[in-house]
């Protein structure tokens, strides 16, 4: 009997469902957000790949009788409850290090449309009103300028390199659990403190996993610590982020501009102050999805996957204590 293995909304590379159908799999792909028909489709299913914003909780595991592995879309799994997989036996794996350059140059280009006033210079020269008051305005370089990260991972590790090499930028950190040794070589200074980082800043990225401990951990007070015209840019998870704190902070002219690839809720509901912001620039939370990273996701989903229906570890499982407690009541054909 084949392998049953449900998509919950389409890779973002759709050779990636080929890929798993060569493998001799049967390939259901469900693209609406109605958790019901995937505990549907995945009543008879051993593998389940899930794209965010999709939530995989411990209802829609009791769904899958034979479920053994869940792939996340990329690096993250905060849409995935980990505990939940854990108990019932469920491996969870992600995919790492495959945002390392989309992520950190969209970040960059986030950055410098900023600082360039990009959004507004391109509209108002279609219509002609920018050679009228361009000298007015208020461009900036990135060249020089100090730089703070929340996260120093795959990803800050790398825009922390570009940023030096590229622009000449001193980058700073903050991340309680980065290895020193990975600090060092990707020449960034770590601040235990996160607000005496931010009194340095001019600029701000976030590039930290989402979890309870990054939960809204930039909002009012640590947007107030930041440089008088310091530039924001989220292109990691929305809620690292308080958008009510940063909209007033844009409004007063604390901040000068923000920009946005992810915010919390996705989509924005019309209306939020932020889509009507002139000073912010956004992105539909794309900065992972070039067409090279996602043929390379699609493959370690595949490979992934594929090893774990096959009695083998894949190779980058979250929660390792799952795969230990399979047993019989989850069979790996």
């Amino acid at each position: 009997m084949a392998n049953k293995i449900v998509c919950w909304r389409p890779m973002y590379d759709p050779s990636g469902h080929e890929l798993l159908r060569a493998t001799g799999a049967e390939v259901e792909i469900i693209d609406m957000p109605d958790a019901q028909a995937v505990a549907a489709a995945i009543k008879d299913a051993h593998a389940l790949w899930v794209r965010t914003p999709e939530r995989v909780d411990a209802e829609l595991m009791d769904a899958g009788d034979n479920l053994v592995v869940v792939s996340s879309s990329g690096f993250g799994t905060d849409n995935i409850d980990l505990s939940a997989a854990t108990e019932r036996g469920i491996l969870v794996v992600n995919h790492q290090g495959f945002g390392r350059t989309p992520v950190a140059e969209h970040s960059i280009m986030l950055m410098l449309a900023a600082l360039k006033q990009l959004i507004w210079s391109d509209r108002a020269t279609r219509d002609a009103s920018a050679w009228a008051t361009r000298s007015a305005m208020r461009i900036y370089e990135l060249e020089g300028k100090t730089v703070g990260l929340v996260g120093l991972g795959y990803i800050g590790a790398e825009l922390a390199k570009k940023l030096r090499l590229g622009f000449n930028c001193r980058v700073l950190a903050y991340d309680p659990y980065v290895d020193p040794r990975l600090a060092h070589a990707a020449g960034v200074e770590v601040f235990g403190d996160l607000h005496t980082m931010l009194k340095e800043c001019g600029l701000l990225c976030l590039t930290a996993e989402l979890t309870d401990e990054t939960k809204m951990i930039i909002g009012s007070d640590e947007l107030a610590a930041l440089q008088n015209g310091a530039v924001v840019v989220n292109a990691a998870r929305g809620a690292l982020l308080d958008l009510d704190a940063l909209a007033d902070a844009l409004d007063s002219g604390h901040i000068a501009a923000a920009g946005l690839d992810v915010v919390s809720p996705e989509p924005l509901p019309d209306g939020h102050r932020l889509l009507r912001h002139p000073n912010t620039v956004m992105t539909p939370h794309t900065a992972g999805v070039t067409s090279e990273a996602t043929s390379r996701l699609a493959h370690s989903a595949c490979d992934q996957i594929t090893a774990a229906l096959e009695g083998r570890l894949p190779k980058f499982p979250v929660n390792k204590k799952a795969w230990d407690s399979l047993n019989s009541r989850r069979p790996i054909q």
